[in-house]
């Protein structure tokens, strides 16, 4: 049976009350691609530089748009399925491309899995992820240490556009899937306020603050692809103002646009980018 989001949200509460953040920031966003050669364009005309993945027994391909605080987004494909990681690519690619999952980071593995029995005991260790069953219906968010490779280059983290590291997503969920995520995310050291929020149109939205990183709660109105939760993420930047001449001279259309904290922020769309927006934001989350 279903927990009650309210009985969640009240436990969520007295769990952060006596323990310290375990949560602090944003992981890594695998963004699922039909076509990673096309995609690998795609993100390079964009301004990213791309690591090239390694080669997996089960026929998973990748490449990983990375930076130099760990985070990054990874764009990844599968042809055929022949295991569960691929099948659920498979499954997901049936219904579109765009952000797969949300990883959040979370350095102490073994203190979050004894945080979550009591919150959420379907999660488990997956190698170095936290995660629940991929056919749960909160099984897009996970848990990870950040990746620090050691065939990483400084080269891999320069990019064009100015990123400089994932900061924020965006989720649309229903009323109860919400609830339950952000008594999660409450229980796991995040911090949430109502906030005026630029998604690019400007509305007052949840925002769960976890630390160097946040993630925006929007109405399920918002999914691209039903039972798609993960829409959009925020990348830091030190002038969105780059990332729009980047994107200006490579023919990609862009928004850029003033928030009400004084800082600007651009956007590119779902078409231009396989599939979720991407926010170059100036400056670290307050």
């Amino acid at each position: 049976m279903r927990a009650a989001p309210l009985a969640m949200l009240l436990l969520a509460f007295a769990l952060r009350s006596a323990a310290a953040p375990l949560a602090t920031g944003l992981d890594h966003v695998p963004v699922a691609v039909s076509d990673l050669d096309a995609a690998a364009r795609t993100y390079r005309r964009l301004g990213f530089t791309l690591k090239p993945g390694r080669v997996h027994e089960d026929g998973i391909r990748n490449l990983h748009a990375k930076f130099a605080d760990g985070t990054e987004l990874e764009l990844i494909t599968a042809a055929t399925a022949v295991d569960d990681t691929t099948r659920a690519y498979v499954a997901l690619l049936a219904s579109g491309e765009g952000p797969a999952y949300l990883g959040l980071y979370a350095p102490d593995a073994q203190a979050l899995l004894a945080r979550l029995s009591g919150l959420s005991p379907r999660y488990r260790r997956a190698g170095p992820l936290v995660m629940r069953p991929e056919d749960d219906r909160l099984g897009f968010l996970f848990f990870g240490p950040r990746n620090a490779s050691p065939t990483d280059r400084p080269e891999y983290f320069v990019h064009a556009n100015g990123a400089g590291g994932l900061v924020g997503a965006w989720l649309a969920l229903d009323d109860a899937d919400a609830a339950d995520v952000r008594a999660l995310l409450v229980g796991v050291g995040a911090t949430l306020d109502s906030e005026r929020v630029c998604v690019p149109d400007c509305l007052r939205a949840t925002v769960a603050r976890l630390g160097d990183g946040y993630v925006v709660f929007l109405p399920l109105a918002r999914q691209r692809v039903p039972g798609r939760p993960v829409v959009g993420v925020a990348l830091a930047a030190r002038d969105a103002t780059v990332a729009a001449r980047t994107l200006a001279a490579a023919g990609v259309g862009s928004r850029t646009i003033r928030r009400a904290d004084g800082g600007h922020s651009t956007f590119v769309a779902p078409a231009d980018s396989h599939g979720l927006w991407l926010e170059f934001r100036e400056g670290r989350p307050r």
